[in-house]
């Protein structure tokens, strides 16, 4: 790595803008913006498509169905959720999905809160997702 920047600071221009506080701030920064969008594609989620190179692929035209029963009797989500969380949620979002989970959970303290989404791909197989007590999930 030291062997890298060296060579970076002999480089005429960007030795001379290495050269200086203000440069390696610059330098930094730019870095910082190109690295960053690498972990979007090192998450846990496959239907996280904000980025705009990732917005046309075919995950992002896929559709989900959240389906939610507390303690075995269905739920809707209409009546506890608004219109924009079910939209994100109906993209296959966990985190979305997970946070509703929570929710219903800390309304529901003890009870049997179950969540699940069965998504539907252009390029792939139906898949469902979750179907387990999530308030036994000890992140959320």
């Amino acid at each position: 790595m030291l062997s890298f920047l060296r060579w970076l600071g002999q480089t005429p221009h960007l030795g001379t803008l290495l050269s200086t506080w203000r440069g390696r701030a610059i330098a930094l920064f730019l870095i910082a913006q190109l690295l960053l969008p690498i972990l979007y594609f090192t998450r846990k989620d496959p239907h996280d498509e904000r980025f705009a190179w990732r917005m046309f692929s075919p995950m992002r035209m896929a559709r989900c169905l959240p389906t939610a029963t507390i303690d075995g009797k269905p739920f809707n989500l209409a009546t506890e959720f608004h219109e924009a969380w079910l939209e994100i949620a109906s993209r296959g979002r966990f985190t979305v999905i997970e946070a509703m989970g929570a929710r219903l959970c800390a309304k529901n303290p003890g009870s049997d809160v179950r969540l699940w989404i069965d998504c539907t791909y252009i390029d792939r197989e139906p898949r469902s997702y979750g179907s387990y007590n999530i308030c036994n999930v000890p992140e959320l």
